[in-house]
């Protein structure tokens, strides 16, 4: 039977046995087992992560990882004064779902912003949740799954920079939490905008002091209590065609949410729009016919001369070559 997932290096497509997913040429990706007995499909390739996705993997393989995990973040908010609820919630209505839409979750941790999205989506929807521990993904499986219908949510265990999912799945993709710690942002970011669809939205945040606080004695002891608030948002490196874009920080302003819209191909400007006034031209001509420069005795007479006709450089640039066009093609 097909599955929804591909190989997340080929892209090509997957097929479903009693023990995981298969390729055509016979590479096999294993299921492990989730909340009741649930098959979770496990694609990471060990051997294949930087030295950052290593220590993470070492991070949350340890005995006491989850409780570790679940005690940073009751600190996190309680020292913030915020609700945690209220935090995910604001965060998931960024994402402006639609009932039935589809949702990937990048890194779901202990699935803690699963619940608000599945309140966006309602029963038609679906989720879609990996996050590269085997143990946050059992551990999520069993505190999600219990409490919401099976069939509309499905973990696995991937690299952020290999999504097991083909281009435009989805409807949006969220991340709360540990991208700062990818092997690759930009690459992890450029596979979150291919999985959505145009029009859909992609979501994500980490800490990162905002850049008015960061060098004040506020910022300095966040960043002495954690190193990573020292992080900037990855602005700069969102894909070509994201649209819409939109920073901010929360959490007594100490992490950052960078928001932006899925297009297919990106802003757009007319440049051929020709310009008013004594230059001319246009963005194009601008751009594309720019010539060596000129000396200052040529520059002025151009310009005097423009003026006393009444044209722009632009015009009287594109008469001069025109007319010398013309001799030569008569010579």
């Amino acid at each position: 039977m097909r599955s929804v997932y591909v190989c997340p290096h080929t892209k090509k497509p997957l097929y479903e046995d009693d023990d995981g997913l298969a390729r055509d040429d016979g590479s096999h990706y294993e299921f492990i087992r989730g909340w009741n007995n649930t098959p979770i499909p496990n694609f990471l390739c060990t051997h294949e992560l930087g030295k950052s996705g290593k220590q993470s993997l070492n991070m949350y393989s340890q005995p006491d990882s989850v409780e570790q995990y679940r005690n940073f973040l009751d600190w996190l908010f309680q020292t913030f004064n915020e609700s945690e609820s209220a935090v995910r919630r604001n965060l998931v209505q960024e994402l402006n779902l639609q009932n039935a839409n589809r949702v990937l979750v990048v890194g779901c941790g202990l699935g803690d912003d699963i619940p608000g999205i599945i309140e966006a989506i309602g029963q038609e929807g679906e989720v879609y949740a990996q996050d590269l521990s085997s143990e946050m993904v059992v551990a999520a499986s069993k505190y999600i799954m219990s409490d919401h219908p099976l069939g509309k949510i499905h973990f696995s265990i991937s690299d952020a920079k290999l999504l097991p999912f083909s281009d435009d799945f989805f409807d949006g993709a969220f991340h709360f939490g540990g991208i700062n710690l990818f092997d690759d942002i930009k690459l992890s970011i450029g596979e979150m905008e291919r999985v959505v669809k145009p029009g859909g939205r992609v979501v994500f945040g980490d800490e990162g002091v905002a850049p008015w606080l960061r060098d004040t004695e506020y910022g300095r002891i966040a960043v002495a209590n954690n190193s990573l608030w020292k992080a900037t948002a990855p602005i700069e490196l969102l894909p070509r065609n994201a649209i819409n874009v939109n920073l901010s920080w929360i959490l007594g302003s100490c992490f950052y949410v960078i928001r932006f819209e899925v297009s297919e191909k990106g802003p757009s400007m007319n440049i051929d729009v020709p310009h008013k006034g004594h230059r001319g031209g246009s963005m194009r001509t601008r751009y594309f016919g720019q010539l060596e420069g000129v000396s200052e005795e040529s520059k002025k007479f151009v310009l005097e001369d423009a003026k006393r006709r009444g044209i722009s450089v632009y015009d009287w640039l594109e008469e001069a070559i025109r007319d010398k066009q013309i001799r030569c093609s008569l010579r």
